[in-house]
């Protein structure tokens, strides 16, 4: 019969922190921030560090089809689904050098710090660095869909951030595109997942919490609203014969606000293309790239069909263009996550995180659970992203403590 696995509340953070600080060096800029482009060489070096560092600790490490870099260290009992870390190390441009790459190299220090205490887990734990999480990518999360069986085929034709196809980007890096299919796993393959991640917004420090316990990840739905008015000399066309197709994307831009406030979401036009784009033209097309984010399904078909109508009744199309569904993250591994926070004594608050990551995937194939630490002043994906080394370190110990529970406590 198996012994529960001790508890261990420490690792070494030192360590962690040089990890953090040399992978931060790799593709740094001259405004600090770090560009990691999905399958570029700053990327694929980043990578090859963190490989490096698993197989330091005696980790078996492959890199699948879709470049997600796997290492796995043996458990005792080969039968049981493994648990399963990780999180992802590419960046958007010019971004910071905490968003994933604190919880693969967290991870790591997991690892480290159950070889260094001779510690070996019932279950076999993998420890995952995804491929393309950001949105460099079209959809982003490619390595994690590809794991899901979610990647569309059509996702290899797109372009990626270079303008080259994903399939050729893919190869050059050393991936297989033909081979994607067998990357992807059955529900069920693995116990759990856990992700340590920065929380990217400003919660967690106005609330003074240390830990953030993610019940969700928004679902995220994408529309284009196209509003076609007449082009005309901006000159000698008098204001009340025009038909101005952006005074009629204006009041629209005001609802999607709106809207989102009275469904409880989060609404953004982020894009705007205007036709024929010149001071002296009335614009005869407008098209806008909208999103709406929140955890619960019903809203988001609310909002979207409220949005529909409006576009509708001013003359204009709308459409969908992509949705990833809201992921709740286990009960089970909530209450595990508090329970670790607790012993450490770490205020800890329960919240919704409004970004995507790998995690939504990967429920997919078994139970999953995200740690939040703070992101000073709510700042991502940006050269001033900051989290504190003791609030990584924290960080890091919460998800040592959550994983030797889940082991003890799993069957």
């Amino acid at each position: 019969m198996d012994t529960p696995t001790k508890i261990l509340a420490t690792l070494d953070g030192e360590a962690l922190l040089d990890d953090l600080e040399t992978l931060g060096q790799i593709g740094r800029g001259p405004s600090g921030g770090v560009t990691r482009l999905a399958f570029s060489p700053a990327d694929q070096a980043g990578r090859a560090l963190v490989r490096g560092r698993m197989e330091a600790l005696g980790l078996l490490v492959r890199v699948d089809a879709a470049g997600n870099s796997v290492g796995l260290l043996p458990g005792r009992d080969p039968s049981l689904p493994p648990l399963v870390l990780g999180s992802h190390t590419d960046t958007v441009p010019d971004g910071g050098r905490y968003d994933g790459a604190l919880g693969v190299l967290a991870a790591i220090a997991v690892v480290r710090t159950l070889r260094e205490s001779g510690v070996q887990l019932r279950h076999s734990l993998e420890v995952i660095d995804f491929a393309g999480e950001e949105a460099t990518l079209p959809g982003g999360t490619f390595g994690s869909r590809a794991m899901a069986g979610q990647l569309p085929a059509a996702t290899l034709a797109q372009s990626a951030w270079d303008g080259r196809s994903v399939a050729e980007l893919l190869t050059e890096a050393g991936g297989d595109p033909a081979g994607l299919s067998g990357v992807a796993r059955q529900s069920g393959a693995i116990t759990a997942y856990l992700e340590l991640h920065i929380e990217q917004g400003g919660q967690l420090e106005a609330m003074g919490r240390a830990i953030g316990i993610v019940e969700g990840i928004v679902g995220i739905r994408r529309y284009a609203a196209t509003f076609r008015g007449v082009a005309n000399h901006a000159g000698t066309t008098p204001m009340a014969g025009r038909a101005d197709a952006l005074v009629m994307a204006a009041p629209f831009v005001e609802s999607v606000r709106r809207v989102a406030i009275a469904h409880h979401l989060v609404g953004t036009v982020g894009t705007m293309l205007v036709e024929p784009n010149a001071p002296n033209v009335i614009p005869g097309l407008v098209r806008l790239g909208l999103e709406l984010r929140g955890l619960d399904e019903m809203c988001l078909a609310a909002a979207a069909e409220e949005l529909g109508q409006l576009a509708l009744a001013r003359g204009a199309s709308f459409e969908e263009q992509s949705r990833k569904a809201p992921v709740r993250c286990s009960p089970r591994l909530m209450n595990l996550v508090a329970a670790a926070a607790q012993s450490l004594a770490l205020p800890h608050m329960t919240m919704a995180s409004g970004a995507g990551h790998d995690a939504m995937c990967m429920a997919a194939l078994g139970p999953v659970a995200m740690i939040f630490v703070p992101s000073i002043g709510g700042v991502s994906h940006a050269p001033g992203e900051e989290t504190l080394p003791e609030q990584c370190i924290a960080g890091a110990h919460v998800l040592l403590n959550t994983l030797l529970a889940l082991d003890g406590a799993s069957s």
